[in-house]
């Protein structure tokens, strides 16, 4: 998908108007392959400290949606969003944007494609096996009143994080935000609000 496919699909008319939340949960969420020369065209032009915002927001949704239980996951989570959130504060040259192009890229066909997750009904039955996406989904529904499952994601934890320096200022804000979190952490488990 060319950038400008893309733009269509996100059903916007310029990288700048990347500025909604639906359009960041579009663009992670897609079924459609997006070439990862759009993804970097689309963050190039958009507003870095808006996007990281999204970033922000959509990770936190997501996390909020994890069923109980799903401590492996929520921390794989919460370490792709600390890095996804980190790459994209201090993306300016172009080199910055490709590496953040290639990484979210990268966590979108695992997150939407690649990574598996077993549902084993509570009521018996034949397991479901669901990307990471549709599995947080099903959750969803499942505290509408939906069928619920057990979730395993043993086989979705294999994401590869590469490395990435955080300035010091980066860190400080990392561990503010870690002790917020650390309030709704109790012995290691995380608590829903």
């Amino acid at each position: 998908m060319s950038i400008d496919r893309l733009l269509a699909y996100l059903d916007i008319e310029d990288p700048s108007e990347f500025i909604y939340f639906e359009v960041m949960a579009d663009l992670i969420e897609a079924d459609e392959d997006i070439d990862q020369e759009a993804v970097f065209a689309l963050f190039s032009g958009a507003d870095m400290d808006t996007v990281n915002v999204l970033f922000e927001n959509w990770f936190e949704e997501t996390l909020d949606g994890l069923p109980p239980d799903s401590n492996e996951i929520y921390g794989l989570l919460h370490q792709i969003k600390m890095f996804l959130t980190g790459l994209s504060a201090n993306a300016a040259e172009e080199s910055d944007f490709r590496r953040l192009a290639d990484e979210f890229c990268r966590f979108r066909n695992w997150y939407s494609r690649d990574s598996h997750v077993e549902l084993l009904p509570e009521k018996g039955g034949d397991a479901l096996h669901q990307c990471l996406r549709d599995a947080i989904t099903t959750a969803r529904i499942e505290k509408l009143g939906g069928e619920t499952y057990r979730y395993n994601y043993e086989d979705a934890l294999d994401y590869p994080l590469d490395s990435y320096t955080m300035s010091f200022a980066e860190l400080i804000a990392a561990e503010g935000e870690d002790e917020e979190d650390d309030m709704s952490t109790v012995d290691g488990e995380r608590h829903d609000h």
